[in-house]
């Protein structure tokens, strides 16, 4: 028996035995007297090489049946968008390729990943090569050595960097990761093992043919094939599928899909209700917890954490996979895996989705999907969120509950235009700039800057709430059937072109969610916030610049939302602003608090520190730029600024850009802070 698995080990091969680079030349003897005499064991070889490969595809199969278990099913959405084409490429050069988004939020992580990332690209030929030569014998021609040569300088650079993140997670451990995982430590010592004997064979250290090498290349194999099912059966399955869910992401982060009413598709109430891009998403989550660092509510103390909420899912469509075989199959609701008081903290900021490297989209896919599901089967039960719910009903013309003769008076002594057929522009108040005091500010200053582009505008006579509370809420029923119908008939009876708002949440919706609607989509209106539109009147404003330096925040539906981040910065610096920068800004910036409703529901007043609320953090990290003035775009922004700004006894004034330009509009006057 020993002498027949010393015949196994010692790789018999076919016809003439060929040296790898750096093998010594004495080599080829016993290679060759093997392959002539042995070939009872040459043939024991190749089947157990073969019965190794097939229990290696056998379990990757097995595993993935059951890991993706109805998957398919006819009745799931698919949701898979193909529009932008080449953008979705370039996504997949620039994130998955070059790593871009792994990099950028953990640099040294980051780079360590990168590089293990790109040495199993480099590895790739030789694995397969491996492989084959399993197949053909190993007397065969191995490859170029230049080639080799490249791939043995990339096997030192991996190890460096699987040691250096083996480092991180079982010693430094960052709260982030959770508990170490036997999984990861498995991966990291399988990938040692393909290194180190990758070397040892490159180098020569063994003789070719004889036992050592063999252990050697048995080694390499044994590590190479235990990597497919162990990848279908933990996190690293990633590496399969985080192209995938990249290149399917949405454009816009915190996107909320479509309802279809009739057939009672009411939000995700069930794990029937799950999308094939939901279950990408599950899979494809590497538990490297960026998205809990980068969320406001887990930040300042709450127990959200979109990391969890992804894993709970997971968890739950597992556990009830066997359930879901048939297509009304009902089973858990997804809030017996996740909480409503977690998904009821969610600021609808996007700040996890920009910080994912696989492209999961956390908020709108299945946070506020969830919310959805909650509201309209009757189970929500957060009781500020159903009374907004009933007030909106009562009071359909803003989000505050006020008497629409609030913003009726405010026009008229303002003097606003009153919009008509034929005028370039609809100014569109909403609720923030239409009835809140300070935004009512906002909105006077932008009346003159409409006055001195020389556009012809005007405002509606009566507004509705767009419905974004309401919506991001879980409100769907509030939405679909009353708000954004009379919006729509509002604007196809007044032949409203181009819409100019100075809120986001506004322009969020009037530009994404309302062009979900066919009835809107076919009234072919352009949506501009107010900076786009600002920027491109800009050279037909009369400006008087005054120096003054300044920070500027950075609306989460403007910046992650809408991609603008360069209007508002060059509109201030025009006014003779010297811009700093707070350390979350652009694309990451942190969100003041106010978003997915919680300036309506929220009351974190009565829990925790009063320096880890939202709004106080992030005006503190405003302020430590020492500006003289902090400028924003948005009316829900200032009033959570200036509550921090109250209890910290700032006076540093808080304006929106429109007041900063008015202020400097030659002829115009001033506008008090």
């Amino acid at each position: 028996m020993y002498s027949l698995f010393a015949s196994i080990l010692s790789l018999p091969a076919r016809g003439k035995a060929t040296l790898h680079p750096g093998a010594r030349v004495d080599a080829p003897a016993t290679l060759t007297g093997l392959a002539a005499t042995a070939m009872l064991p040459e043939m024991l070889f190749r089947l157990t090489f073969a019965s190794l490969v097939c229990v290696s595809v056998w379990l990757t199969y097995r595993w993935t049946a059951h890991r993706f278990a109805n998957a398919f099913q006819s009745s799931r959405r698919v949701d898979l968008p193909m529009q932008g084409i080449g953008r979705r490429l370039w996504r997949l050069v620039a994130e998955v390729l070059l790593q871009s988004r792994v990099i950028a939020n953990r640099p040294i992580a980051g780079l360590l990943h990168a590089v293990v990332m790109w040495g199993f690209i480099a590895f790739g030929w030789v694995s397969m090569e491996h492989l084959w030569l399993g197949i053909v014998g190993l007397g065969n021609e191995p490859g170029p050595s230049w080639y080799r040569s490249f791939v043995a300088s990339w096997a030192v650079v991996v190890t460096i960097g699987i040691a250096g993140l083996a480092f991180r997670r079982f010693v430094i451990r960052p709260k982030a990761l959770g508990t170490p995982s036997l999984s990861s430590g498995v991966v990291a010592a399988l990938i040692v093992i393909l290194m180190a004997t990758y070397l040892a064979d490159w180098s020569g250290l063994f003789i070719h043919g004889s036992s050592g090498a063999a252990m050697v290349w048995w080694a390499h194999t044994l590590a190479l094939l235990a990597f497919p099912p162990l990848i279908v059966r933990s996190k690293h399955l990633h590496l399969v599928l985080a192209p995938a869910a990249i290149f399917w992401r949405s454009d816009t982060t915190s996107r909320m899909r479509p309802l279809d009413l009739e057939n009672e598709d009411l939000g995700m109430s069930t794990f029937n209700d799950l999308s094939f891009k939901d279950i990408l998403d599950m899979n494809a989550c590497v538990e490297c917890g960026r998205c809990t660092d980068a969320c406001p509510a887990n930040r300042s103390g709450g127990t959200l954490s979109p990391k969890q909420v992804i894993l709970q899912m997971q968890r739950g469509y597992r556990a009830n996979g066997e359930q879901i075989a048939g297509t009304t199959q009902e089973v858990a609701d997804s809030t017996a895996w996740v909480s409503e008081d977690d998904l009821m903290q969610c600021y609808a900021c996007g700040a996890c989705e920009q910080a994912c490297p696989v492209g999961i989209e956390h908020v709108g896919a299945k946070i506020l999907d969830m919310r959805r599901g909650l509201a309209s089967n009757g189970s929500l039960s957060n009781e500020r969120a159903v009374k907004l719910f009933g007030t909106m009903q009562r009071y359909p013309h803003n989000v505050w509950g006020l008497p629409g003769q609030v913003r009726t008076k405010f026009i008229a002594d303002e003097q606003f235009p009153i919009f008509a057929k034929g005028m370039d522009v609809l100014f569109w108040l909403g609720c923030g700039n239409g009835y809140e005091p300070q935004g009512q500010k906002v909105a006077s200053a932008m009346r003159k800057i409409l006055d001195a582009s020389g556009v012809s505008w005007g405002v509606l006579e009566q507004e509705t709430c767009c419905g974004e509370p309401a919506r991001r809420l879980g409100d769907e029923t509030l939405f679909l059937m009353e708000l954004s119908d009379k919006i729509t008939d509002t604007f196809r009876s007044n032949g409203v072109r181009t819409v100019v708002t100075c809120c986001p949440h506004c322009t969020s919706m009037l530009d994404g969610d309302y062009r979900q609607l066919d009835e809107f989509q076919a009234l072919d209106i352009t949506v501009l916030h107010h900076t786009e539109f600002i920027t491109q009147v800009m050279d037909r404003i009369p400006l008087s610049p005054k120096n003054m330096t300044a920070v500027y925040h950075d609306p989460c539906n403007l910046a992650r939302g809408r991609n603008i981040t360069t209007e508002p910065r060059k509109i201030l610096r025009d006014c003779g602003a010297t811009l700093s920068e707070a350390p979350e800004h652009g694309h990451g910036t942190m969100c003041c608090g106010a978003g997915g409703g919680q300036l309506f529901i929220s009351d974190d007043k009565d829990t925790g520190a009063v320096s880890d609320r939202v709004n106080y953090r992030r005006l503190n990290d405003l302020l430590a730029t020492s500006p003289e003035m902090v400028a924003v775009a948005c009316p829900y922004c200032p009033i959570m600024l200036r509550d921090a700004a109250e209890a910290r006894e700032s006076d540093v004034p808080i304006l929106d850009v429109a007041e900063v330009i008015a202020d400097r509009l030659a002829h115009h006057g001033e506008v008090s802070p």
